[in-house]
């Protein structure tokens, strides 16, 4: 099966901790809590065999198809809402770039920090076994985050769940203000990290990703800005 499509692979045999379970496969999408978090996570697993040791095909590679992939599922799920579509962006691309090789060659999984991105932007990251799985999977799971997502509420409140973070991926992706978006995926031995850049970056803070762009933001209460308006917009 080429791309990595199956979708009970390896499922808990490999990862005994995994951050977060996307596709019904053990694949990674960051939290979107907190950027510049120092809790950034190092996978510890078994070896990651080829994709022929189980059964499939390497997945495709290549910046076109990474870009049409992208640019497809993107601007579907904002059609659906009545959401201006996305453009590509060389130069978020080569800057998603840069940290995507970065996270291949550490194996450090985590948001870039802010200062040191070189286009102010959001972030989406996503983090799977080397070449077993398509750029569909990778970013199907950020768009899967949208059954949990709350319409018409603001940021915090725009999960099901209770927790913002539970959909940050989607609403980053579906986010009426933003206009354009870069990926790249770096490939280590052993895992593959994606990097999704944004322009102008979503997930503001008292916002809801649907709000036209000159709505004034919801009024926070201190406490409660404090703990995640550092955070908010990935």
């Amino acid at each position: 099966m080429a791309g990595g499509g199956s979708r009970g692979f390896l499922r808990g045999s490999l990862w005994a901790a995994p951050i977060l379970v996307a596709m019904g496969a053990p694949v990674w999408a960051a939290d979107t809590q907190a950027p510049t978090s120092p809790s950034a996570a190092h996978v510890a697993a078994s070896a990651v065999m080829p994709a022929a040791f189980y059964g499939m095909e390497e997945a495709p590679r290549g910046p076109d198809l990474l870009r049409a992939v992208v640019l497809d599922l993107h601007n579907g799920a904002r059609e659906a809402l009545g959401v201006a579509a996305l453009d590509w962006d060389e130069a978020l691309a080569a800057d998603a770039a840069r940290y995507a090789d970065e996270m291949a060659k550490t194996g450090l999984f985590r948001h870039s920090p802010r200062g040191n991105r070189a286009i102010p932007s959001g972030e989406n990251l996503w983090m799977g076994p080397h070449r077993l799985y398509g750029y569909q999977v990778m970013v199907g799971s950020f768009l899967e985050e949208g059954k949990l997502f709350r319409t018409g509420g603001r940021l915090p409140d725009i999960s099901t769940t209770g927790r913002w973070q539970d959909v940050g991926h989607y609403t980053q992706m579906i986010w009426r203000g933003t206009k354009k978006v870069g990926c790249a995926l770096g490939e280590g031995a052993q895992y593959d990290y994606l990097v999704c850049r944004y322009f102008p970056a979503g997930n503001s803070y008292g916002k809801g990703p649907l709000d036209a762009e000159d709505a004034p933001p919801a009024v926070a209460t201190p406490d409660v800005a404090e703990t995640i308006v550092a955070s908010a917009a990935k």
